[in-house]
């Protein structure tokens, strides 16, 4: 079995020793490394100097995650990717569990580990499942909500992984067109699984394959011009909503993307909240600036919107819980 880990390291030297003997204590396993460094400050630098056989590639922390995912993936040798953030640790028996996991003649592409808390104390998680509700604020179809912990079977379809950490197979990521690196943090993953639904691929969950993670470690840190990571993700995360919307529906859900926008906004005003509204206000401005690449994105896709529309990702009702 051979694997080529990126890894999108952004000021984690504290993490880095416990990710790499982990990495390096898979069992069955060949693996290639390679650590996309975001401009890091904290020494990650000539921490990582001490090991060759590491493949270190710099990438802007401004990019965003999956810039760097993608910038790795260009670099690898192997068919497998695993992707993960530096803020995690591994059971021995992770890498070989996914990898067992992908079958491309079923279709299955992508395997997704289960993960807990760094200190292994709470499952944060598992297997992913949209439940119905009125209104939800952090999903692209506000009808449909997610749910990361449903205790599923090994083996079992999901709609999507987790970006934070997950393994895919080259043919796939391919195929679907890789990250779309315009995403700077969150929804990435469910950005890249709508297309790979579209084009027949799935994803499933792996139980027994542990990841232990420090969830929103990155948030209090600071790219290169001193903004703070947490109000960055807030804008992006808010546009990202939109974008997949103004990328993957069509006709009167067109309406849906608009909404995920405007509501926030609404709300922060009838709460008097002036910071919350600024930063609205920001993720409008980021989604204006992000229409051309969705329009071209749109005409390409043309066919594959009318063959599987996006909105019927969300309404899959094997993949919908009550």
């Amino acid at each position: 079995m051979t694997i080529s880990v990126v890894v999108s390291n952004f000021n984690g030297l504290n993490f880095l020793p416990r990710l790499l003997e982990t990495l390096r204590a898979q069992r069955d396993v060949t693996t290639e490394i390679i650590i996309v460094d975001r401009e890091s400050t904290d020494g990650s630098g000539e921490y990582l100097k001490q090991f060759p056989e590491i493949k270190v590639v710099s990438e802007p922390a401004i990019t965003g995650l999956v810039a760097g995912y993608a910038a790795g993936a260009a670099l690898a040798k192997y068919d497998h990717l695993f992707f993960c953030n530096e803020d995690m640790w591994f059971g021995p028996d992770c890498l070989r569990l996914l990898h067992e996991r992908i079958a491309l003649s079923d279709r299955v592409a992508a395997a997704d580990p289960w993960q807990w808390t760094y200190d292994t104390t709470q499952w944060i998680h598992g297997g992913t499942r949209f439940y119905r509700c009125n209104l939800a604020m952090n999903s692209p179809y506000p009808r449909r909500a997610f749910n990361f912990t449903v205790p599923l079977a090994a083996g079992e379809r999901v709609p999507f992984p987790c970006a934070g950490a997950f393994l895919i197979h080259r043919e796939a990521y391919a195929d679907i067109g890789g990250w779309d690196t315009s995403f700077f943090l969150d929804h990435e993953d469910v950005d890249l699984f709508v297309r790979a639904w579209q084009k027949n691929w799935h994803c499933v969950t792996v139980p027994e394959a542990k990841v232990y993670h420090a969830v929103n470690a990155s948030n209090s840190k600071k790219v290169d011009d001193g903004r703070t990571v947490k109000p960055m993700r807030y804008i992006a995360g808010r546009s990202n909503i939109a974008v997949i919307g103004l990328k993957y529906f069509s006709g009167v859900s067109l309406a849906l993307p608009c909404l995920s926008l405007l509501l926030p906004l609404v709300v922060d005003v009838l709460k008097l909240q002036p910071a919350k509204m600024r930063l609205d206000l920001k993720a409008i401005a980021l989604t204006l600036n992000r229409l051309r690449p969705v329009r071209e994105f749109r005409r390409k896709n043309q066919a594959w919107a009318k063959l599987r529309p996006g909105t019927s990702f969300f309404l899959q009702k094997d993949m919908t819980i009550s």
